[in-house]
């Protein structure tokens, strides 16, 4: 992966579905969890279920500056203060709130990004910068379709208006167009966009059938990705716990469980303790590593991991197994993955979950 990628503030907002981690891990109030910052969202619903740590690990320090950047807000802030101060509400003076959330480093390095303060941080990571610039465009083209898209608030009547009127021949080109390896790699230079994609699998159709698949499932609304790809913003139907009034009130009291650590997923890994975690929410990382590190990785894993550890790995487009050496230790429940990549609202990935069983298990 490039400098650059570890160097820029890459995510801003998650746009993973929060409800499958939770499904998949079932956290318990003595569980010490160990995740991937990557947006700082992921850490921050996690504590939504009680639990006693969580160790949040990002090789790009920006990500964990973006965390305890919506730690500070979250706790200093009242709801609506911190939903503006995000960039969920409009806000006249985010530079000001700023200053106000304290001294820290991790805090005061932000004014080096004002212009992205000023704008609402939220919506300025460049994956979601990216998403704005498509949404204007397929927007230009298909402005009126995308209205009524978000209009609607019964499942039954979108899915008769997506199969008569959005899906397209034009629709599933463009697909083919714009997730082309050369425009991903010339504009949203993500890895893992194109450089693990399994074999099997065509970006473009990939992506088009999956969409089409979650806009029979669940309103265009509901869903981080759909919202953000289309309408280059999310609607208050997609917020996870961190962003509604509930959820902030619950994690607010718990915000000193969560630490981070500026390293290497693998490098982490590699260096902790055995039998240290209970649980290990890993996000696409799958995505952006190549086979090898992908099985240094799960051994890894498997030697920090308490007897009945429990696991949540998505994958984009990279289809790893779990290596043969330690896979039957890894007790993967097939019938949740499947309803995973059924339900999930970013319905991109599939997934990896279960428990591992080691000498002590129960």
């Amino acid at each position: 992966m490039t400098k650059k990628f570890y160097s820029r503030l890459s995510y801003s907002i998650g746009n993973e579905d929060w409800k499958s981690d939770h499904v998949a891990l079932k956290l318990q109030p003595k569980d010490r969890v160990l995740c991937v910052t990557a947006s700082g969202d992921r850490p921050l619903n996690l504590l939504h279920s009680e639990c006693q740590e969580i160790v949040a690990v990002d090789a790009n320090p920006w990500q964990n500056a973006l965390l305890d950047l919506k730690k500070a807000a979250m706790e200093k802030l009242d709801y609506e203060h911190y939903l503006a101060f995000l960039g969920v509400k409009n806000h006249s003076n985010r530079l000001g709130t700023l200053d106000s959330l304290g001294k820290d480093k991790s805090i005061t390095q932000w004014k080096k990004k004002a212009k992205q303060i000023k704008k609402g941080i939220l919506y300025q990571g460049a994956t979601e910068k990216c998403t704005q610039i498509a949404s204007t465009l397929v927007g230009a083209l298909r402005r009126k379709k995308i209205e009524k898209l978000f209009s609607f608030d019964n499942l039954e009547e979108q899915q008769e208006f997506v199969k008569t009127h959005w899906d397209t021949f034009l629709w599933k080109k463009t697909f083919d167009i714009v997730l082309h390896p050369f425009i991903t790699r010339l504009f949203l230079k993500d890895p893992g966009l194109y450089q693990y994609v399994d074999k099997s699998i065509h970006p473009g159709n990939y992506i088009y059938s999956r969409i089409n698949h979650a806009l029979m499932q669940f309103k265009a609304k509901e869903s981080i990705i759909i919202s953000l790809a289309l309408k280059g913003k999310i609607f208050e139907e997609a917020h996870s716990p961190h962003l509604t009034e509930s959820g902030v009130n619950i994690i607010k009291s718990r915000l000193d469980r969560i630490s981070s650590e500026t390293a290497d997923l693998l490098s982490y890994l590699e260096t902790a303790p055995d039998n240290s975690f209970d649980c290990f929410s890993l996000s696409d990382v799958a995505s952006y590593i190549s086979k090898e590190t992908f099985d240094r990785l799960m051994g890894a894993v498997y030697r920090v991991a308490r007897p009945n550890a429990r696991f949540c790995i998505r994958q984009f487009m990279s289809r790893h197994a779990i290596p043969e050496a330690i896979a039957s230790h890894f007790h993967r429940d097939h019938a949740l993955e499947k309803k995973l990549d059924h339900e999930d609202r970013c319905f991109l990935y599939k997934f990896m979950v279960g428990k591992i069983i080691k000498s002590g298990s129960a």
